[in-house]
This record gives C-alpha cells, structure tokens and sequence, in this order.
C-alpha cells in the first residue's frame, strides 16, 4: 500500500494566502517542495501567513517571494497572486533602485534596515501609484549566514497626506494671521495719530507683536501643543541684551496652544514693566523664570513663577493696571489656576499654579 505524504502543518491557517501557499507547485522553484525547506524558512513563512500585520519573504539568491493576507491587500491585480513564488528582482524591477541596495545590504550580512514614511511608489489597478510605507527588512538566519529577508511593513500613505493636509493649513492660517495683525497694526497707528498717544500705540503694538512671535511657534507645533522652554525663550527673544540679565529653569513641559498664547502675552507685559520700572531699569538687576511641579493638599500643582531682583525697591501700586489685569486674567482663565502678582521691595514676583492635570488638557 503506497504511504500518504504528511500534511506540512507550517502551512496550515493563513487565509487566503495559506490556501495558495500550500497550492502552489514549489517543486518548479530553486526551494524544491516544503517538507525540504530548512527550519529557519518554515518558522518565518507560519508567522507570516498567521499574522494580521503586512509581512513578505524573500528567500534564497532568486529571492523567491512569500507574503501574507495582510501584505495582499496593499498590492494591486498586477502582481497578486503572481508575486507568490516568483523572483523578486523579476517582480519589483520597477523600484529595484530603491528596494535593491537595502535587500542586497541585508543579504550581505549587513543587518537590518528601517524606514519611516518613505516614498516607494507601486504600480497597483492600472497606474502608477506614490505610496509612503515605513518599513523594515530584516535577516532570515540560514546555517549561521543570512537566507532570507522579511520584511514588516505598513502603508502610511492615508497618514502622510494627512501630516501634508495639515502643513498647508498651518501655513494658511500663520499667513492670514500675519495679515490680520499687520491690518491691526495700521489701524492703530491711524487711530492713534496723535503725538500724545504715542506711548499707548507703542504698547499696543508690542502686543501684537508678542502675539505673533507666540502665534508663530505653535503654528511650527502644529498648533496643538509647544515646549513650554520654547515659549518662554521665543517671548524673552526682544528683550535680551546680551548680558544674561534673564535666567531660565525648568524640567521639560509641553503647555497646549492656548497656554502658550497667553504665557508669551503675560511675558511680554511683565518684561515692559521691568523695563521702566522694575529690574530691567538699571544695570544690576536681573529675572528668575523657573517652573516645576510641587504638592498641594496631596494632588500634584504646577507652578511657574517670574521673580525680579537688584533692581531699585518696589512697593505695591494704589490700583491695578491695565497690565496686570491682563496678566492675571489671561493666566488664570487659561490654565484654569490661580495667579498671584506680590510686591516684596527686592522687586515683583508673579507666581502662576495650577493642578498638572490641567497642562494635558485645553480648558473650557
């Protein structure tokens, strides 16, 4: 009685790609049938065909090509179920300048490759197609030397146009918002013609300004969130000398957008002040911006604090400005905290805190 081949259980599941897989007549390629394969191929090929995520082999000096369910659906008609068993140079000559080096790289024993939102354009449904993939081609041990190449991969072209599709917008926006402030900033210097209300046009206009520098760098973030170190060197920009009268510390902290607007407001208004009338006034005085989180009634608090010494004494004015109006209640409002402006004669300190949880979110 003639024996019955054993089923070669390394091929079983695998869905679509399983069922060609163990169809397909490997005695006409260089690997000759399955139950020949050597153990390194058999391993990689069963995790290939019962993965979810994309993945392709290609094996041997023809790089004989597998690949899995998950890899078929990023492919077109022209090369699925072509590509299963065939070479790869044969199949993929189209893009060999740009797959090639790195599958040759790989099969000389130089390691792996990895690449992140890489264009590599396919031809898929009858076109030429730009797809961005990242990617990694790794070694398939054979006999203590490289047989193989498997490559994990997924197709981020959806998430490429998307990052694209925002760029354009940010641009968009960071130019209207430039025009905007520059049609403010005519307006006001019509209004405010007079000499007598030059000194109010100057603030006015150092306003817009240090709101557009703010603008600008959340705009570069994406306008979603920036370091809060960037905000607070950005909003110094204009007012540093080159004698180091400011000193900045803290740990590394992302402030979301609307933060970081009202942060570089309150920054600007502090640092007009201690120009005329605080530490910046004289030659000796100097700011102290830290920032860090300390306890509070148990929950953890944010606190940034703007502290002025060496400048001439200070005292507590009889009425609230403009200014420190403007401080405390951009502060407070946008990072839903408390605000305390203190007048101790060594100069003023404004101490902005707030429950950490509320730097993770945009407050309502």
């Amino acid at each position: 009685m003639d024996s019955v081949e054993p089923v070669n259980d390394f091929l079983a599941g695998g869905g679509e790609m399983g069922a060609l897989t163990r169809a397909f007549d490997w005695s006409k390629t260089s690997l000759g049938p399955p139950q020949t394969w050597p153990q390194s191929l058999r391993v990689t090929v069963r995790l290939v065909l019962n993965s979810g995520h994309p993945m392709f082999i290609w094996w041997g000096p023809e790089l004989i090509q597998f690949y899995n369910d998950a890899y078929r659906a990023t492919m077109g008609p022209e090369r699925h179920p072509g590509a299963l068993g065939a070479r790869g140079r044969e199949c993929w000559d189209e893009i060999w300048d740009i797959i090639g080096p790195q599958i040759e790289h790989v099969m000389a024993g130089k390691g792996s490759t990895w690449n992140v939102d890489a264009l590599v354009p396919v031809t898929r449904h009858g076109r030429r197609e730009d797809v961005w993939w990242t990617y990694s081609y790794g070694p398939i041990d054979l006999d203590g030397k490289v047989g193989g190449v498997l490559v994990v991969c997924n197709d981020v072209t959806s998430e490429h146009r998307a990052r694209e599709e925002l760029n354009l917008v940010n641009h968009e926006l960071q130019h209207r918002v430039k025009n905007t402030l520059a049609v403010l900033s005519a307006v006001a210097s019509q209004t405010f013609r007079d000499a007598s209300a030059r000194p109010a046009l100057e603030i006015y206009q150092g306003r817009l300004a240090a709101f557009g520098r703010a603008h600008d760098l959340l705009t570069a973030s994406n306008w979603v969130e920036a370091p809060l170190h960037d905000v607070v060197q950005t909003a110094l920009a204009p007012y540093r000398t080159g004698d180091d009268r400011f000193e900045v510390s803290g740990p590394p902290t992302i402030v979301r957008s609307r933060q970081g607007l009202s942060l570089s407001l309150a920054i600007h208004e502090l640092a007009t002040n201690a120009i005329k009338y605080g530490a910046l006034s004289g030659p000796a005085g100097r700011i102290l911006i830290t920032w860090g989180n300390t306890d509070v009634d148990g929950e953890p608090h944010f606190v940034f604090t703007w502290q002025e010494t060496g400048g001439p004494a200070v005292s507590a004015p009889s009425s609230t400005g403009f200014g420190s109006r403007l401080i405390t209640r951009v502060l407070k409002d946008d990072f839903n905290g408390s605000v305390e402006l203190s007048y101790p004669p060594a100069g003023l300190v404004c101490r902005l805190t707030t429950p950490v949880k509320n730097l993770e979110t945009e407050p309502k």
